[in-house]
């Protein structure tokens, strides 16, 4: 075998091995964080809250959490993780209901505020959540 060869092959495994790595890595970000929430709205009447979200697509999504209250204590008003598209079996008050990629959620009864910082999150069918969407409303 002269050094050419052995040269080209050579670079073709290296080539090759580079080529697996950027793959797998690839999937393996995939795999990882949930997707985040494109949209959400809080609306709060006579003290009962509905919660409507927008989701990127409604496949791999196991649960919704979501957290609302002051800015000093973001879980004062209410508090809980929705199993998606569960809409039976719920604690009394709550309510969810999803069409497409829109979901609203009914809180039940809500502390008033004058202002309200709401924080919600998906979390995939792998166990991993997504980042949280964030706003401030009154």
């Amino acid at each position: 075998m002269d050094m050419a060869c052995a040269t080209r092959k050579r670079n073709f495994a290296r080539t090759t091995f580079n080529l697996v790595i950027v793959v797998f890595l690839t999937f393996l970000s995939l795999e990882g964080k949930a997707q985040t929430p494109l949209d959400a709205n809080l609306s709060i009447s006579n003290n009962t809250g509905i919660f409507s979200i927008v989701i990127p697509d409604s496949t791999n999504i196991s649960e919704i959490e979501l957290h609302i209250g002051s800015n000093s204590n973001p879980s004062e008003v209410f508090e809980h993780t929705f199993v998606y598209d569960q809409t039976s079996g719920l604690p009394t008050g709550l309510s969810y209901s999803r069409a497409g990629i829109n979901i609203n959620l009914g809180l039940g009864t809500l502390t008033p505020l004058n202002i309200y910082h709401v924080k919600t999150r998906l979390k995939n069918s792998s166990g991993s959540w997504g980042d949280w969407y964030e706003f401030v409303g009154n």
